[in-house]
């Protein structure tokens, strides 16, 4: 008997979409009638607007993103309301800064009286509606406002684990906090394990899992969603496959949707296949040596060169995923009365003796995330220099759908959609996974870019790091090398008080009467 894997039932499946989409098309003229265009995401986790050859990198990490771009409205300046997925994401499902919406910590949820704000329970029962994010952190949020996702696919969806135990279904989001708080979590050693042999099971059985899949096309493993509480060994090939199959089944189905893919690579582990090992090598590129800051974990500069070497290769292979799907999706239909947006959750940082994102660093490579929006019908490229912030989106889709932005929000209409350019507009961004969600913000690090300008405040770490505020001109010193802040100390004096205004402002909730 031959075998018949997942992944050829997953092209299969999508095949067959596709071919029923001229007979629907047909009999479901309902979105067309209606004339609400279907609302697209794909995001990429960890996936840093620095490391494109679209916005400049030197290395060609990305032509088929390049080439997707030139029928795209692309944002130059585009800024994640956050440095980790929590944060990051949050802000853009609500529209708002950080220290209003209250997900700043890792694994934190929206404060609960603005939960309301997101796009499911915004665009309504008009929207068929759908979610799926590998990292299981988003799937917490939006696992807030589950009654109002009509198809919500778990984290394990499309990956290698085709039995994984699904818990409180009827709850996402204490299901998450179960998974990765009590049952079984699998990182951090110290972290409380409720049920020892559940625990003990679930790891041992993903780690063993995930050692049997080695071959020579992943000979150092294959990509892993990685996060407290789970493992999940996955495939690109499978999930890009299985997003077409969604994608291609939504507009068969003739009503307009919203569809929301968070997917995880090019995050760490950076794990891409064989065919990638080499690229790259001896290209003579070298990134620029930066000073080891006092709050990181003072990783050489040698090591960070091979992080970044394994990160753009990761990011090269995510390219060639894209090439294939997009065509396909194009040829399908999906294009037509659909904006298609790609973005990332925050970026990724290799430098100042720190891998990774999240912890104390508020630099261009970690907050820099890429935009490109493409509108039904576009056919040539547009280009937004204004800055922008990942709070945007919400109000954006909201506006384009003929929806009610509500007042709360601190996004507003992108520019190039109908919105308007405001030069003197701050943008803000906030990790502050030491201080309580609950309580008046003193101990967070903020970054405020307005105009050239760039702040970055540190509020808290006076035992661990001397200076309280760092200043860049961002378009003089991309690389954030010369701190302006003992020279020009009007523009700091400035900046500085602004910033606190806002602050104070957004701690008055959370102070005691």
């Amino acid at each position: 008997m031959t075998n018949f894997s997942r992944r050829d039932f997953l092209k299969l499946l999508g095949a067959a979409s596709v071919g029923a989409l001229a007979s629907e098309r047909v009999l479901s003229l309902k979105a067309a009638d209606s004339n609400k265009p279907n609302i697209i995401i794909i995001l990429w986790d960890a996936f840093s607007a620095r490391h494109l050859s679209l916005y400049g990198y030197p290395r060609q990490t990305t032509p088929n993103i390049d080439a997707f771009a030139e029928y795209s409205t692309v944002y130059h300046n585009h800024y994640s309301g956050g440095n980790f997925t929590t944060c990051g994401t949050a802000s853009m499902l609500t529209g708002m800064i950080p220290w209003k919406h209250r997900a700043i910590n890792y694994d934190g949820l929206v404060r609960a009286e603005y939960v309301h704000n997101n796009p499911y329970t915004l665009l309504g029962s008009d929207y068929k509606r759908l979610m799926f994010a590998q990292n299981p952190w988003p799937d917490r949020l939006v696992g807030q406002y589950y009654e109002d996702v009509d198809r919500f696919l778990p984290p394990t969806a499309f990956s290698l684990l085709e039995d994984s135990p699904a818990f409180f279904e009827n709850d996402r989001a204490i299901a998450s906090v179960a998974m990765s708080s009590f049952l079984m979590p699998i990182q951090g050693g110290n972290a409380p394990v409720g049920s020892s042999i559940l625990g003990y099971m679930n790891k041992s059985k993903v780690l063993n899992f995930a050692e049997e899949q080695k071959s020579p096309r992943y000979p150092k493993g294959i990509p892993e969603a990685m996060n407290m509480g789970y493992m999940i060994p996955y495939l690109n090939e499978d999930v890009y496959e299985g997003l077409f199959s969604e994608l291609t089944q939504l507009e068969a189905n003739g009503d307009p949707y919203f569809s929301y893919f968070h997917l995880y690579s090019p995050h760490y582990p950076y794990r891409p296949r064989n065919d990638y090992l080499k690229m790259f090598r001896d290209d003579g590129f070298a990134p620029v040596s930066k000073p080891i800051h006092p709050l990181s974990v003072g990783l050489q500069q040698d090591y960070l060169n091979g992080q970044r070497d394994m990160y753009d290769r990761q990011i090269a292979q995510i390219d060639e995923e894209f090439g294939r799907l997009i065509p396909r999706l194009e040829e399908s239909g999906v294009f037509e009365n659909s904006y298609v947006i790609f973005t990332a959750d925050h970026g990724e940082l290799f430098e100042r003796g720190f891998a990774g994102h999240g912890f104390q660093f508020m630099y261009e490579s970690v907050l820099h995330i890429p935009l490109i929006i493409h509108a039904p019908g576009q056919t040539k490229r547009q280009d937004i220099h204004a800055l922008t912030s990942n709070t945007d989106i919400l109000p954006t889709m909201l506006s384009i759908t003929g929806k009610e932005i509500t007042p709360d929000m601190d996004g507003r209409v992108l520019p190039g959609l109908g919105g308007e350019v405001d030069e003197d507009r701050p943008i803000i961004s906030l990790v502050g996974v030491d201080n309580s969600a609950f309580g008046v913000i003193k101990k967070a690090v903020i970054a405020m870019r307005k105009r050239e300008f760039k702040l970055i405040a540190y509020l808290g770490y006076e035992d661990n790091y001397k200076k309280s505020f760092e200043l860049y001109n961002i378009e003089a010193d991309p690389e954030e090398l010369d701190d302006l802040s003992d020279r020009d100390t009007a523009t700091l004096s400035a900046m500085k008080d602004e910033l606190m205004t806002y602050l104070d402002e957004a701690n008055k909730p959370f102070r005691k009467s």
